[in-house]
């Protein structure tokens, strides 16, 4: 065992102690009147009281080089992952959540930390850093009973998507992505925004966050996208329609559309003509890479600097609607792939919806982007996190928040035709129950590709769409748009 080990192990007990001790006074200091400069001057004594405790342990048991390197060879960090700050800015950014006047940001952190502590002590989990490794690879079944004892736990690991930092082989499907008969929330119940539940209840239930919160419940708003996966492809798959539906008036008309180089899925104009007759905008997200991968998945059928699609990413842009970047399937990095796009964006979407965690997060923080919008399945609607809003995740490895706003995905036009096998004319009905469902306290995110406003292969999507874009502007629901996004719901300090 190393010197940190020993140390640690030593001393464990004396830190939680002080932990969970420091969250009682805390949360009975919160349920007292005092002035708020009397709260912040005892709450700034415990944490120098708390760093004069790990300096006493440094000096003893650390030579001087060691103060310039706190990691330990088998646990890596020095005792704490920061969840405790981390669940303060989820709270903190929460849209449905008001800051009251008696907030105090140390009180809350102070709070979340002695939570951990108590979970640690009682189950006899060494430190942060084993709790972390034991929520990515435990089943979500087997962690119940810690969550039962603190459902505060349960937040962190469904807004995190814990559940899927380590899958098997036989958990994903042939693409690669991970199965929604796999998943967390075929327990959980996708169609719930459980994570906010959670969050309201807990301030139902501690002193010091139902001082320092207050539930405002919030009208949802609503982000609506398009995948831009072919501009090309209408003259065989309509074609092929044609022909199976012995309309030969139809493949007639798909070859004068190809001579007169206007393809039936060039249809970009037609899409920001139809949302703005309800004054909404939309995010438009493009590939980079063409050509087919294998029998089962390709690329974009069209060339991103071809003058015809530059021409079409401008107009997107000079009508108020915006681009984002659809991460294609290939092995090229996000970087390669940016420097390749006509136009300069902040968000993206992977293609196919085709990404593993905790993996693709990284690649996002490193991309510098903004916004990411492919938190959802293929195969059902809802919420794959069990949360309604945009956040930022945890980077489990750097112990700290990542840097882009993760916008989970709930609708999606191929989850009822392909997947599930709605009715086309049953679409809109499904999509707007769901809707209807999530009123309050939410953004939802609707994603109907390029191809589903087209008259042949996809004949009557559009209609739906339609349904729904009236819906929501009768119900008076706010259109929001990749920058607004950024703009209300990034963390700040």
């Amino acid at each position: 065992m190393c010197h940190f080990c020993a140390a640690r192990c030593k001393y464990k007990g004396i830190l939680l102690s002080y932990l969970i001790v420091r969250t009682k006074i805390c949360e009975r200091i919160a349920g007292r009147d005092f002035p708020p400069f009397v709260k912040r001057v005892i709450f700034t004594y415990f944490y120098v009281a708390l760093c004069a405790w790990l300096l006493i342990v440094v000096s003893v048991f650390f030579s001087p080089g060691l103060f310039r390197n706190f990691t330990c060879p088998r646990f890596g960090e020095l005792f704490f992952t920061m969840i405790g700050p981390y669940l303060n800015s989820l709270y903190s950014h929460c849209p449905s959540l008001r800051k009251t006047p008696e907030y105090d940001e140390t009180a809350v952190t102070t709070f979340f930390e002695g939570e951990v502590a108590m979970l640690l002590k009682k189950h006899n989990i060494q430190d942060e850093h084993a709790l972390l490794l034991m929520l990515t690879t435990t089943k979500y079944r087997d962690l119940e009973p810690f969550f039962q004892d603190f459902p505060i736990l349960e937040l962190f690991y469904l807004v995190n998507s814990l559940g899927e930092y380590q899958v098997s082989t036989e958990q994903l499907d042939v693409l690669g992505r991970l199965k929604f008969e796999s998943s967390v929330q075929m327990h959980t119940g996708i169609t719930e925004n459980r994570v906010w539940k959670l969050m309201a209840d807990s301030i139902r239930m501690h002193t010091v966050l139902g001082r320092s919160f207050q539930i405002t419940h919030q009208k949802s708003s609503f982000f609506l996208s398009h995948d831009i996966d072919s501009l090309y492809g209408s003259l065989l798959q309509d074609g092929a329609w044609a022909l199976k539906s012995g309309r030969l008036d139809v493949l007639l008309r798909l070859f004068i559309q190809v001579l007169s180089a206007k393809p039936h899925w060039f249809n970009i104009d037609l899409v920001m003509k139809l949302e703005s007759e309800y004054d909404f905008k939309s995010t438009f997200y493009w590939l980079v890479n063409k050509g087919r991968v294998d029998a089962r998945q390709t690329n974009a059928d069209y060339t991103i600097q071809s003058k015809k699609v530059k021409q079409a990413l401008d107009r997107v842009v000079g009508n108020g609607f915006e681009n984002g970047l659809h991460k294609s399937i290939s092995p090229s990095s996000f970087g390669s792939e940016l420097v390749k796009l006509p136009v300069a964006v902040h968000g993206n979407r992977y293609h196919y919806l085709k990404f593993q965690l905790p993996a693709a997060y990284s690649q996002l923080t490193q991309s510098g982007l903004k916004l990411d919008a492919s938190l959802g399945f293929a195969e059902h609607y809802g919420f794959r996190n069990n949360y309604g809003y945009p956040f930022m995740p945890y980077d489990v490895s750097a112990k700290k928040q990542h840097t882009f706003l993760e916008v989970p995905l709930n609708i999606m036009d191929g989850t009822f035709q392909r997947y599930l096998k709605v009715q086309v004319e049953k679409t809109a009905e499904t999509v707007i129950g769901f809707l209807e469902k999530h009123r309050q306290d939410c953004l939802l995110s609707i994603l109907w590709h390029n191809t589903f406003f087209t008259d042949y292969k996809y004949k009557g999507y559009r209609q739906e769409y339609i349904k729904i874009l009236q819906f929501l502007y009768e119900e008076k629901f706010t259109n929001i748009n990749q920058s607004g996004i950024i703009e209300l719901f990034a963390w700040r300090k």
